[in-house]
């Protein structure tokens, strides 16, 4: 399923804000709690978690100052985030989205975003077009920022000579190494090693199960080689 990154929202290490490229018609439901909803921030943040936890069929909507704003979702990868609080396994998955969708210019980009895990909903399928167009692998994006120590990792798609060149010429950094702290990305994930190598257990966690992978356009022959 591919998004549409727009722009930075917090400058605490996390950047993120998405719109999805095509929202259908959904059923709107009152958000459980309205405390997120009081600030523009707030109300930012809450398009992205909607719009990964939901499926297109819902969405949810709150009132704040007489004004009604309204969150669709998309991605169907959280669903009942909407009528109580998340599970460990579910916020490891939010995690994992947030984590794949930041974005540390604040530039628009596209990026195809896709699971291995068979039980995945549909949010995550891709046609064929989409995986001929977004065929580079950038990176999977897993961990937990809903515990006292939040941890973002990441692990390394495709590579080749100009991979850093690509990744800067895309927007798409957060999978680069950080340029002052060894072992860490550019938006402050933890490196693991390449994505090949399966290294999903960190901790004594196995995120296996909730890692997702970004894709993005490939580069030119003449930067491949």
């Amino acid at each position: 399923m591919m998004f549409i990154i727009c722009r930075q929202l917090s400058k605490a290490g996390v950047f993120f804000l998405v719109f999805i490229a095509s929202i259908a018609a959904a059923t709107e439901h009152p958000l459980r709690n309205e405390s997120l909803a009081q600030t523009e921030q707030g109300r930012q943040l809450l398009k992205y978690l909607v719009s990964c936890a939901l499926p297109e069929t819902d969405g949810v909507f709150v009132v704040v100052d007489g004004k009604r704003y309204v969150f669709p979702g998309n991605l169907g990868w959280v669903p009942d985030w909407i009528d109580r609080p998340m599970t460990v396994a579910e916020k490891r998955r939010m995690s994992a989205c947030i984590a794949a969708h930041t974005n540390f210019f604040g530039k628009t980009v596209r990026i195809s975003v896709r699971s291995d895990n068979p039980a995945a909903p549909k949010g995550f399928q891709t046609t064929a077009a989409e995986r001929k167009n977004y065929s580079f692998f950038e990176a999977g994006f897993f961990g937990n920022l809903f515990v006292s120590n939040p941890v973002s990792y990441v692990c390394l798609g495709n590579d080749f000579a100009e991979r850093e060149k690509h990744l800067e010429n895309l927007y798409r950094v957060c999978s680069l190494e950080h340029k002052n702290v060894t072992g860490f990305s550019r938006c402050n994930f933890k490196i693991v090693g390449l994505c090949k190598d399966k290294p999903f257990v960190q901790d004594g966690v196995d995120y296996s199960r909730e890692i997702l992978k970004v894709y993005l356009p490939a580069p030119s022959r003449s930067n491949a080689k």
